[in-house]
């Protein structure tokens, strides 16, 4: 995808347009002080467009919808980051294999599957840097 300087910016004014259309009560308390606008996440934006077009309230706008799709793309960039999270977690500081992190997260006990899902991930994750390895505390 090519590099659009003007997306973050644009990202940016979706979510607070999600926030401020759909986040509810709670987001209305959380800016009613002034300061920067807190906004939901990608994820959960895309979620509220998604409940709202469910609950079949008519309050959907085409922006809306332009808005939840334009931001499919970081939500999808943070389910990236979160799962190699989880799955290094389990792995690092649970002890999990390969084999056991292919059956809870594909129900494929295959560990190649696993591994190479988690290799695409991490070259399509630039950034991301793995926890360090759970240590138990030492007592002398």
């Amino acid at each position: 995808m090519p590099h659009d300087p003007d997306r973050y910016g644009r990202e940016d004014a979706a979510l607070e347009r999600l926030t401020r259309r759909h986040g509810g009560e709670r987001y209305r308390q959380l800016n009613a002080f002034g300061g920067p606008y807190l906004t939901v996440t990608p994820i959960e934006a895309v979620n509220l467009v998604i409940s709202a077009l469910h609950r079949d309230a008519g309050d959907v706008t085409g922006e809306d919808l332009d808005d939840a799709l334009l931001l499919l793309g970081r939500a999808r960039e943070d389910l990236d980051s979160h799962e190699l999270e989880l799955v290094d977690r389990a792995r690092l500081q649970h002890g999990r294999t390969w084999k056991q992190v292919g059956e809870t997260v594909a129900g494929d006990a295959d560990r190649r599957t696993a591994q190479t899902r988690y290799s695409r991930l991490r070259d399509r994750t630039p950034g991301y840097a793995p926890p360090a390895p759970h240590q138990e505390a030492v007592t002398p």
